[in-house]
């Protein structure tokens, strides 16, 4: 192993195109640069040790694409640097010890803290490129267990993030506490309920209640749709066709009603629908804490058919009062938002954190160095929160582009469709590139806060507004919802 202060010396490797980060969006910008415009010299990297979160179906384009050669895993991106002289990027990539890069950035340092940092770092590499793609996700770095919680790092037991689940730890037999009442939990507490595990208990812990939506693509029930759509939109692939229309259709009358401030009448119907859906399924005593106290839309509802009906089952419970302390494997809870009175002890063998992630950080950790080597961070703290020009081209940083980058996400599409949208919009930007008619791409700064500013005009017409969210920071600037 070779230490990051010895690294030696060695020819920088050039790319036209570097592409950060091998989930959908990265895979679908390498599938583009070869079949649009007959790229064969890029890269993609990512730090994680396999490609993002559709394995086996990205792992078929991939091998479609033949992008498997372009792939350098076990690689993250520590900076990027504009050089203007050259008018390219100097990209500074870690190589890491294998498996380490499917940890958070939190972790990784603090393995390299207590075991030195060579059990996380290998070496480091500095390469050029012409123009950088950034595919960086939004949910990639999982929220830490909250600071406030007294004595949390003397807990007992094991703690880890739904984002990183350990398959190593046995949860028959124990206690089992699941912090979060989001899309991620929803998903787990009905499957800790069932075969092959055997919890002891399931406590879920939450701070506000979410709207809940029964799943829109099993029409004729989950388990018939699992076993007979496959075989269905294989031999007759136009209904799968007309299924996604449906869909899309349903949804989008949804976004131009309900999630506009101004239809109180359309969300207050909806509403209704499914506070009375919820009251049928669970049970009394849970009503209260699972009534939101928001509109319906403005955080990210849940679309699940399990989760509620898991609320009859005798080892679940439901509570949200917040953890105030820990105790040794126990977890001392304060009174809930209804000022119920004293304190509540339950005890936890394992703790499952399903409390989001860190979402409003965008691009974080990699630093972004443009002309005059302006940080990207301080350009956006500087203007007030992140903002790019169609979320993907910031001024003062050329030949940069951001696939999902800022405002580019929304509450009732696939952000999929977004992603390849974006991709191709890119690939039109760096064709004149490669084909050596410009020298550089670059948005002007009057576009970015002419976009900038309308979206924060449009915002405030929808129901993102209406609530504190994950889509915001600490102070209210939503970097994520596009209107």
């Amino acid at each position: 192993m070779t230490s990051l202060n010895n690294v030696k010396k060695r020819k920088t490797t050039y790319y036209p195109v570097l592409i950060i980060g091998a989930g959908a969006t990265g895979i679908a910008a390498g599938s583009q640069l070869r079949q649009k415009l007959g790229l064969k010299e890029f890269k993609i990297v990512d730090r994680q040790s396999g490609i993002g979160e559709f394995r086996e179906y990205l792992n078929e384009i991939s091998e479609k694409y033949q992008l498997a050669s372009h792939i350098q895993l076990n690689t993250d991106v520590k900076e990027l640097r504009w050089i203007e002289a050259d008018a390219q990027w100097e990209v500074t990539l870690q190589h890491l010890v294998p498996g380490t890069g499917d940890l958070s950035t939190r972790d990784r340092e603090d393995r390299a803290t207590a075991s030195g940092r060579e059990s996380v770092y290998l070496h480091e590499e500095v390469v050029r490129a012409k123009a950088v793609i950034s595919c960086v996700g939004i949910l990639v770095e999982p929220n830490p267990w909250p600071s406030s919680i007294q004595g949390r790092n003397t807990f007992k037991g094991d703690v880890f993030h739904s984002a990183r689940w350990r398959d190593d730890i046995d949860l028959n037999g124990k206690d089992v506490v699941v912090l979060g009442t989001g899309c991620s939990a929803a998903q787990i507490v009905p499957s800790l309920l069932k075969e092959p595990y055997k919890v002891k208990s399931l406590t879920q812990i939450g701070r506000s209640a979410p709207w809940v939506m029964p799943r829109l693509s099993e029409p004729f029930g989950r388990e018939n749709y699992a076993i007979y759509a496959p075989t269905v939109y294989k031999w007759l692939p136009f209904l799968g066709f007309i299924n996604r229309v449906l869909i899309y259709l349903l949804v989008e009358v949804i976004w131009s009603t309900v999630f506009q401030m101004k239809h109180k009448k359309w969300r207050a119907a909806i509403e209704t629908q499914q506070l009375a859906m919820m009251k049928e399924i669970v049970p009394e005593k849970y009503h209260d804490i699972m009534t939101p106290d928001y509109p319906y839309g403005c955080k990210r509802r849940v679309f699940d058919t399990e989760w509620l009906p898991s609320m009859q089952n005798s080892k679940f419970m439901l509570t949200n009062r917040p953890i105030q302390a820990v105790d040794g494997k126990e977890l001392i809870l304060g009174a809930d938002g209804k000022a119920t009175s004293g304190q509540q002890r339950i005890n936890a063998d394992i703790i499952i954190l399903a409390n989001g992630f860190e979402a409003t950080r965008w691009l974080h950790p990699l630093s972004v160095y443009g002309r005059e080597g302006a940080a990207l961070q301080e350009v956006w703290k500087q203007r007030g929160g992140p903002a790019a020009y169609m979320g993907m081209a910031v001024d003062g940083f050329p030949n940069f582009f951001i696939a999902v980058g800022p405002n580019t996400a929304n509450g009732h599409h696939s952000l999929i469709l977004t992603s390849e949208n974006t991709v191709s919009y890119i690939l039109k930007m760096i064709k004149p590139i490669l084909s050596g008619k410009v020298d550089r791409v670059e948005v002007k700064k009057q576009a970015v806060t002419a976009w900038t500013e309308d979206v924060k005009k449009d915002l405030e017409k929808t129901v993102f507004v209406g609530c504190r969210s994950w889509y915001m920071d600490e102070q209210g600037y939503n970097s994520t919802m596009y209107p």
